[in-house]
């Protein structure tokens, strides 16, 4: 047991071996979520942060003893189960990150039970169907069919059919798709001179995101109306491919791959 309290040291990341099979094993995935979790159990910084906390806090306090051994591993799941991999815990708050002996990696514990559970297939066909934003908003983005898309959202029936069959509260406020998707709607760039700063590129290229895509492209417009402004040139970023952090939430961690793939050449380029 180390004498360290915390660290002052910047965080590191370690590299993630998911495609180890010791990575999916049941057994080893409980032994480290037991340590971490007392850990955080002893700690409590982080408490303020998401609900991943205060369920674990709830069911520590819950058993007899107070003690993280008398958990059920059972319920680990809900935990993870609160975790979106905002990584607000590891870069904010948690003073046993590494390279502090303890290595506390909150979220990349969280990837695994998640990536274990999509092995497993134990995600439900819904947050495959949601999780796959290029498809959904290729689809509802097309002329004759985001006006309909649209309207279906406010509309009482089409709302309580969509709760039944995708889980998606009839009173939860959807984003509207837009008429234009932002590739389409972003004007040509001035051919500005390029002029490089002393620790930037005199150019940019905009990856844009399948929410400023289908959704918001007024965030997108704005930007390029700043670049414009400032007489900087652009390119918008060809063949995009979702992020992948809707599917790296689900443990979709091959399809988190391939998206990868796709955006790196295509950044590169």
């Amino acid at each position: 047991m180390t004498t360290r309290e915390g660290s002052l040291e910047a965080p590191i990341r370690h590299p993630i071996d998911w495609r180890s099979p010791d990575y999916y094993d049941e057994a080893s995935l409980h032994r480290e979520e037991e340590r971490i979790f007392d850990i955080c159990h002893g700690c409590r910084r982080c408490v303020s942060l998401c609900n991943a906390f205060p369920t674990l806090f709830d069911l520590v306090d819950a058993t007899q003893s107070g003690e993280m051994h008398d958990v059920a591993k059972a319920d680990f799941g809900k935990v993870v189960d609160q975790c979106y991999l905002c990584d607000l815990c590891y870069m904010t708050k948690c003073p046993y990150v590494p390279p502090h002996p303890w290595n506390v990696d909150f979220p990349h514990l969280m990837l695994r039970a998640k990536a274990r559970k999509f092995l497993l297939r134990d995600t439900r066909a819904r947050d495959r169907l949601l999780t796959s934003t290029d498809r959904l908003g290729t689809l509802a983005t097309i002329p004759v069919v985001v006006r309909a898309a649209n309207r279906a959202t406010e509309m009482p029936a089409a709302r309580r059919a969509m709760e039944m069959m995708l889980g998606v509260h009839r009173e939860r406020r959807l984003a509207p798709y837009a008429v234009k998707r932002f590739p389409d709607a972003a004007p040509r760039t001035v051919a500005w001179p390029v002029r490089d700063g002393r620790r930037t590129p005199g150019k940019v290229a905009i990856f844009s995101t399948c929410y400023v895509d289908y959704n918001e492209p007024g965030i997108g417009l704005d930007l390029i109306a700043i670049l414009d402004h400032n007489e900087i040139p652009y390119v918008i970023a060809q063949r995009q491919a979702c992020c992948g952090m809707p599917k790296l939430e689900l443990g979709d961690l091959e399809s988190v791959l391939r998206m990868k793939d796709a955006n790196a050449a295509s950044l590169a380029a």
